[in-house]
């Protein structure tokens, strides 16, 4: 039975009604073992075969019977069911099937009609929200005057860009014309455009030219009259009354040839061409300046708005992205639902059902079983299966990881060095000291160390240390890690993030407070908290006061700050954080790190436990750095707080799985 590609397209349609199903496949077969299907079946069975009921099996048994399998890689159902009578097995699952098919198009065409329903009453609500949409753009369009965005802002920056040139250039040729102006106003000593005006024009005036001549040679004559007869003499006086004649003659002259008398004397005209061309110039100059003057205020006046407006365009833009936005919105939706709607109307309409059977069943020749030579062949198989189970479970029997080998190979992660056990181990600064000295102790570790920068290019450096449970001695290759890295003339920094059992400080003699508490919670400065050490470029930043929620100092911003400042300030930075089986502190701290190291304890680690804790790390999406096998460990926590109670971590069970069951088809 298979579910076809229009019922596949009406099943799209009713995810859009309540009741939506997540795999159409799934949802066919679990109808199909529906009590109204397969009463349905059999009283259809019983009616057409005229078999008793009492010879007929009833639901439950029939349920039990039935078999429903998905093939895989496809949209087909295989039905199977198991009877005593070959005849009433293969007539059953023929009345199933065409039940499920006249089950399948009576659904479709019901949840067909409630959308239709649903599609109706909405769609007139969807134009209307259409219709407002694109008035209220119209509108906006129409109050700011946007007819085409782009196409206005580019004509407005283009006629800002030209009106700027031209006040540019009108600036340029104001400043020539004024200096100008300015030169021949010295020249001519003419003071304004009526004053140059009228001393041409008194020069180009012949009988003022004839005038002047008469009045200079009587000035030439009274001077020599003067000079001979004397002041008081007849003569003299004639001529003084005759030039006091000329002058009130010229002076008519004058305010006929200047209205409003405009030059009060024939000083102030041009009597010759030189004259008369450089105040011609002047005014020709003055005319243009003035002229120019008033086309750059026409311009500025024109330069202020015209700067206001484009300023303003991106504020118009904004709301009318967003109402095109919301109209396009509305259009598509609209055109979804009419679709939707069609298609709704059409499949109410037909009998139509996204089943259909594939193959009839028949009635077997040969019975299901028992059968000889598959159950011969079954037993060979099984008990190869068996043998080979035996040496699986004697191997399997050894839960714990051995060798570096043993864990790249069952991990899938690699090897980035074998540390070795330390004998005594370090309990105090002193035995940090010895551990430095034996270069048979420290080369490991130095190996360790220049695998773990080669496996991160990013400078500088800060690594995050787990282990998968309690035990596998990730506190301790994080110290002597750091005191070789210290001893490598590296700037190293040990951050306690451990803060359900902190040991760092204990082995190094240093105060817990102040911390990483502290300087989370009340803001201390990070350098104030840092601890030095004995240990020449090894500093501590011990875990501070005790929390009653330390997840949620490390889920904060604060602690990703925190890890930045140590790499900016530090060469080398090791973070020391909780087992993995306890917390997921290692895998917050990680995503602000280069990356995540994960200690394994040869013939310790459990295998299942270190596979579920590399898998929930890859699904966290942390940067797994790799392995690092430690036979390094601290001695018992007991030990170094000084009393016999039992304290620290409580181990986590490994986590359950889900077991899946396959149904062996029958025929």
């Amino acid at each position: 039975m298979g579910i076809s590609t229009l019922g596949q397209a009406l099943t799209e349609i009713n995810t859009q009604a309540p009741g939506k199903a997540a795999d159409p496949v799934a949802t066919q077969a679990e109808l199909m073992q529906s009590q109204q299907v397969l009463e349905s079946a059999l009283s259809a069975f019983q009616q057409e075969s005229k078999i008793p009921k009492e010879q007929l099996p009833d639901i439950v048994s029939l349920r039990q019977a039935l078999k429903v399998d998905i093939v895989p890689g496809t949209n087909i159902l295989q039905v199977s069911y198991t009877a005593p009578d070959p005849k009433i097995a293969a007539g059953l699952l023929n009345e199933i099937t065409a039940s499920m098919v006249a089950e399948n198009s009576r659904q479709i065409r019901s949840q067909a009609a409630t959308l239709r329903a649903f599609l109706e009453r909405r769609l007139p609500q969807q134009e209307a929200k259409l219709r407002e949409s694109e008035a209220a753009e119209s509108q906006y369009r129409q109050t700011y005057g946007i007819v085409s965005f782009d196409t206005q802002a580019q004509s407005m920056v283009n006629s800002l860009a030209a009106l700027e040139d031209e006040a540019r250039k009108l600036s340029a040729q104001l400043q020539e014309d004024t200096t100008k102006v300015g030169l021949l106003q010295k020249v001519t000593g003419a003071n304004n455009l009526p004053t140059a005006y009228a001393s041409v024009r008194l020069g180009q005036n012949e009988t003022l030219k004839e005038l002047q001549k008469q009045l200079t040679n009587l000035d030439v004559a009274i001077v020599d009259t003067r000079s001979r007869l004397g002041d008081q003499h007849p003569d003299l006086l004639a001529l003084l009354q005759k030039r006091d004649e000329l002058r009130a003659l010229y002076g008519q002259q004058i305010s006929q040839a200047t209205p409003g008398g405009t030059a009060a004397s024939y000083g102030n005209a041009a009597s010759n061409p030189l004259s008369q061309d450089l105040m011609s110039r002047y005014i020709a100059s003055e005319v243009d300046r003035a002229a120019l003057v008033n086309r750059l205020r026409v311009v500025q006046s024109e330069l202020n708005p015209l700067r206001s407006r484009i300023n303003q365009l991106p504020g118009y833009q904004r709301p009318l992205i967003e109402l095109a936005r919301q109209q396009q919105n509305a259009q598509d939706a609209l055109k979804l639902m009419s679709g939707k709607l069609e298609e709704a109307r059409i499949a109410e309409g037909q009998l139509l059902s996204n089943v259909r059977v594939v193959e009839q069943a028949s009635v077997p020749v040969d019975p299901s079983s028992p059968k000889t030579l598959p159950i011969l062949a079954i037993s060979i198989v099984s008990g190869l299966i068996m043998a080979g189970g035996v040496v699986l479970l004697l191997e399997l029997m050894v839960s714990t990881i051995r060798n570096p080998a043993e864990a790249e190979a069952v991990l899938g992660l690699a090897v980035l060095g074998v540390l070795p056990k330390l004998t005594p181990p370090t309990n105090n600064l002193v035995d940090l000291e010895r551990f430095l000295d034996n270069s048979n102790q420290v080369e490991p570790y130095r190996k360790f160390l220049k695998v773990l920068e080669s496996s991160s290019e990013q400078k500088p450096q800060v690594f995050v240390f787990s282990s998968a449970t309690v035990g596998d001695g990730k506190s301790a290759v994080v110290l002597h890690l750091a005191a070789v890295a210290a001893m490598l003339s590296r700037r190293t920094l040990i951050i306690d993030a451990d803060l359900r059992h902190p040991l760092q400080h204990r082995l190094l003699n240093l105060a817990a407070s102040p911390g990483l508490a502290e300087v989370i919670n009340d803001n201390l400065s990070f350098l104030e908290a840092v601890q030095a050490t004995s240990v020449p470029n090894l500093s501590v930043l011990p875990c501070g006061q005790s929390l009653q929620r330390p997840s949620a100092l490390i889920e904060t911003a604060a602690m990703a700050r925190l890890l930045e400042k140590a790499a900016n300030h530090y060469d080398c930075v090791i973070v020391d954080t909780s087992p993995l089986s306890i917390c997921a502190d290692a895998e917050t701290l990680s995503q602000a790190a280069n990356g995540l190291v994960l200690v394994v304890q040869p013939n310790s680690s459990k295998r299942d436990l270190a596979l579920q804790t590399i898998s929930d790390l890859r699904k966290a999406g942390v940067s797994l750095l790799g392995l690092v096998m430690n036979e390094t460990v601290l001695p018992d926590r007991n030990e170094l707080s000084g009393h016999s109670s039992a304290s620290g971590y409580v181990q986590s069970p490994l986590p359950l799985r889900s077991i899946s069951s396959s149904t062996q088809r029958g025929g």
